[in-house]
């Protein structure tokens, strides 16, 4: 998911970037390994301001009601089939089957529902900060093809939704417009374009398969369209985020922000401020990043 790129003037864009890939690989790492609501919904929280200070907050919005959808999904679903847990909120009952709302399917639901919100933001981050360039430079050298297959996975959506856009555009000015007319009429008339599409796809895939052939690809080591060189910021971006990483896994291991038993689920427990600071620092380190940056640039 992919809403913008990140203005090559900032302190997150000018990072190497092996240092952006380490910084986002231990921020996925924190997504999956708490469980209490309060530490979940504070990275949420975190990467919905990362996203809003970065991207265009209209977009960010319109990718948080996107989000919200599979949110709610998957809180529904929590709720519907998690029927064993303690403290019944609401129950009825139709002859021998029963239907309860538990407070342990509730906040259980409500952890993944902001779990799984949370590492979509970080793919959008990821998106914005790892471009193509950065991933063949990361990539190529050691696996190519597969570096190739990823390159051409990211682009492939952004591509196709442009074309899609601007295909609508020129059947407007044929008087053919998608949602106008039944169902069936505007069935017909998106398997028409996604028909295009797919024989212009198909071309485009024949004709870029020829020019890797004609240029030796995969004969021996290629060059980069662009190169990173390691900066000092680097290294202190790198020392700053492993040390506070390093701290959270610490408080990870004396077993606070997680339960194993789902059914001793709480909202909130003394122990979760420990690692509600430190993860609110490591979250708000590209922002720390960004102020130093300025600072030493003026």
């Amino acid at each position: 998911m992919t809403i913008g790129i990140f203005d090559e003037l900032n302190f997150f864009s000018r990072l190497h970037p092996l240092t952006a890939t380490i910084y986002f690989v231990e921020l996925f790492t924190l997504l999956l390994i708490f469980n209490h609501l309060v530490i979940t919904a504070v990275l949420f929280a975190g990467l919905w301001g990362l996203c809003g200070w970065y991207f265009n907050r209209q977009k960010v919005w319109g990718t948080i009601k996107g989000v919200g959808s599979l949110m709610a999904m998957i809180f529904v679903f929590n709720v519907i089939l998690n029927q064993t847990g303690a403290g019944t909120l609401w129950q009825w009952q139709l002859g021998s089957w029963t239907f309860r709302i538990t407070r342990t399917a509730t906040l259980y639901g409500l952890t993944m529902a902001l779990s799984l919100g949370g590492m979509i933001l970080a793919f959008v981050l990821f998106n914005g900060v790892i471009t193509t360039p950065k991933l063949s430079y990361l990539l190529f050298p050691i696996v190519p093809r597969l570096a190739m297959l990823l390159t051409i996975s990211l682009r492939m959506v952004n591509l196709f939704t442009q074309k899609f856009r601007r295909l609508i555009m020129l059947q407007k000015t044929r008087n053919v417009v998608l949602n106008e007319g039944t169902w069936r009429e505007r069935l017909q008339k998106t398997g028409r374009l996604l028909r295009i599409l797919l024989i212009d796809s198909v071309s485009s895939a024949m004709e870029t398969a020829v020019l890797m052939e004609a240029r030796g690809f995969g004969a021996k080591k290629r060059s980069h369209y662009q190169t990173f060189r390691w900066q000092l910021m680097d290294g202190l971006f790198i020392a700053c985020s492993l040390g506070v990483f390093a701290l959270i896994l610490i408080c990870r291991f004396q077993g606070w922000g997680w339960t194993g038993d789902v059914t001793q689920f709480t909202i909130y427990n003394p122990a979760d401020l420990w690692v509600i600071v430190p993860t609110l620092i490591f979250v708000g380190l590209p922002l720390a990043g960004e102020v130093g940056y300025k600072l030493c640039e003026n």
